[in-house]
């Protein structure tokens, strides 16, 4: 994977594309890589029908945006939602790899989640795509602190403009759905915080960081 043409975002939820590497999202959809997302819960189960389904709407919203910030057009691969956290991703795991192997011809670079992430949820869909990808693509796990207990260490950087990491903080912002229970980690501060970290790590203002779930291809031009 030198720059990759086309980059395949996965996310158990509505809001973890964002949270796992919004700001990677934000730069390859303004340099013009063809970009991709799916996702398989709007967190029903956890939330009220409403607020899932307000959860769903501000994920689109977020699409909706990026595309008019950017110009880039989005594909949402979405086709059906499961509960959250209530072992339907387990339950389920064959549609889950099903609709990953869909695509599994179609994207340079995959993102998700990474292996350790103590989220039931977060961990399945890290799973089926180690199985669907690992050959196909580049796979690499995006980085959710809240909820690493120290097992994933990053491997790979990618260098931020500072209008990247406005676009995930703007994004992040959105979900007024998921503001309960004092999650920090939808806190704009803790993502430039991050992201500040991360850069500092490679002489850069900014970056989002990543650890490889998979293999990376190196495919020269």
């Amino acid at each position: 994977m030198i720059r990759p043409s086309s980059a395949l975002f996965i996310g158990a939820h509505c809001d973890d594309i964002e949270l796992l590497a919004g700001a990677t999202l934000a730069r390859f959809c303004r340099e013009g890589v063809r970009v991709g997302v799916l996702l398989f819960s709007d967190h029903r189960g956890v939330v009220s029908d409403t607020e899932a389904a307000q959860a769903l709407g501000e994920f689109r919203e977020n699409l909706r945006w990026l595309q008019a910030h950017t110009g880039a057009a989005l594909e949402d691969h979405t086709t059906f939602l499961l509960p959250a956290c209530r072992g339907a991703f387990e339950a389920e795991r064959s549609r889950i790899y099903e609709a990953m192997e869909k695509l599994r011809d179609s994207y340079d670079l995959v993102v998700t989640h990474p292996l350790s992430d103590t989220n039931q949820d977060h961990e399945q869909v890290s799973r089926e795509a180690r199985r669907v990808f690992k050959a196909h693509g580049s796979l690499l796990a995006g980085e959710f602190p809240n909820n690493d207990l120290g097992e994933t260490a990053v491997q790979v950087y990618l260098e931020l403009e500072p209008g990247d990491v406005d676009a995930k903080v703007h994004m992040l912002s959105t979900y007024r759905s998921q503001r309960f229970g004092g999650r920090p980690y939808l806190d704009g501060s803790v993502a430039r915080a991050l992201a500040r970290l991360r850069g500092s790590q490679i002489r850069a203002e900014a970056a989002e960081a990543f650890s490889v779930l998979g293999r990376v291809a190196l495919r020269l031009p």
